[in-house]
């Protein structure tokens, strides 16, 4: 199958452009001009390199040129601000559509890597964003689906995964936690995300479908941590401070400078993450493993040891 993907050269995009490539189909990555050298090469087949930006609707013309399928990944998150998400999760996603009406092959389908943040109570413009990007492909009139990954841990993640590790790892000092550190999150392996994909070639379903992709169940944050510290070798002590604590220390620091993010933190941290992985589990016969297994794995060696 002709498939392109956006995202490549990202953590999780760079797994499923390995793993796309290496099951033999045809791969067209979009990256940005001058970002082709971060590109992964797969162990086998080829990919094809379009130089573009989402930002820049222009420089999309003939991506989709032939394409079946779009694996959309690229994603432009909190930290970037308001404008490049509201410029790459929604306008980007608009020009992709406009691209695929162009030049895209008949029977066209679009298969979106989104977020299980869409789902969640507490606001943020990246949620918002993600929730008008899926109603832009589910408004585009291909047949789609979306996976939705909760927090996603791996190997070769530097951005996430890799300072979380070193952080665990220490030998001394204490990982203060800024509430009851009892309400659960659920981690999801970037192997078991990519599987799913995987998984989605041989679903004979046409209908358009969601997937949230988590573990097999929820864990304390507690437990969260101290399989991580465990797994790392760590002799870091953990604390938690209650929660009507850590909200007086926002209030005061609140009466000179700007807290939401702290607020909207402290929101998040106290609600349960737990997600309905049977869509998955059913319909693909997905099976993604526990955080404690997961976590192991990902700690062995040495890649996450040293900041670049």
């Amino acid at each position: 199958m002709k498939i392109a993907i956006t995202g490549a050269t990202g953590f999780i995009g760079g797994y499923l452009l390995r793993a796309l490539a290496e099951a033999g189909h045809e791969v067209r990555a979009l990256v940005r001009p001058g970002r082709a050298t971060a590109l992964e090469k797969p162990k086998q087949g080829m990919v094809e390199v379009h130089e573009g930006d989402l930002t820049k609707p222009e420089s999309l013309d003939g991506f989709l040129a032939g394409v079946e399928l779009l694996v959309h990944v690229a994603s432009a998150h909190d930290h970037l601000g308001d404008e490049e998400m509201q410029k790459v999760n929604v306008k980007g996603t608009e020009a992709l559509m406009s691209e695929a009406k162009r030049n895209a092959a008949p029977g066209f389908r679009v298969w979106v890597v989104s977020s299980a943040v869409i789902g969640a109570p507490v606001y943020s413009y990246y949620r918002d964003s993600k929730r008008v990007q899926e109603k832009i492909i589910r408004g585009s009139g291909y047949t789609w689906a979306s996976f939705r990954p909760t927090l996603v841990y791996g190997r070769g993640d530097m951005r996430h995964t890799a300072p979380f590790l070193r952080k665990c790892a220490r030998q001394s000092g204490t990982i203060w936690v800024p509430h009851s550190g009892l309400s659960k999150v659920n981690p999801v392996h970037v192997d078991d995300v990519v599987d799913a994909v995987l998984r989605m070639f041989s679903f004979d379903r046409d209908m358009d479908v969601v997937y949230e992709l988590a573990g097999p169940g929820g864990i304390s944050y507690n437990e969260f941590l101290d399989l991580t510290i465990a797994a790392t070798g760590g002799k870091v002590k953990r604390r938690n401070i209650s929660k009507r604590w850590a909200d007086a220390v926002i209030f005061l620091k609140g009466l000179f400078t700007d807290v939401t993010e702290d607020r909207r933190a402290s929101a998040y941290f106290n609600l349960h993450h737990e997600h309905d992985i049977t869509a998955a589990f059913h319909e693909l016969g997905w099976k993604p493993r526990s955080y404690a297994e997961g976590i192991r794995e990902v700690a062995t060696g040495d890649w996450w040891k040293r900041a670049d």
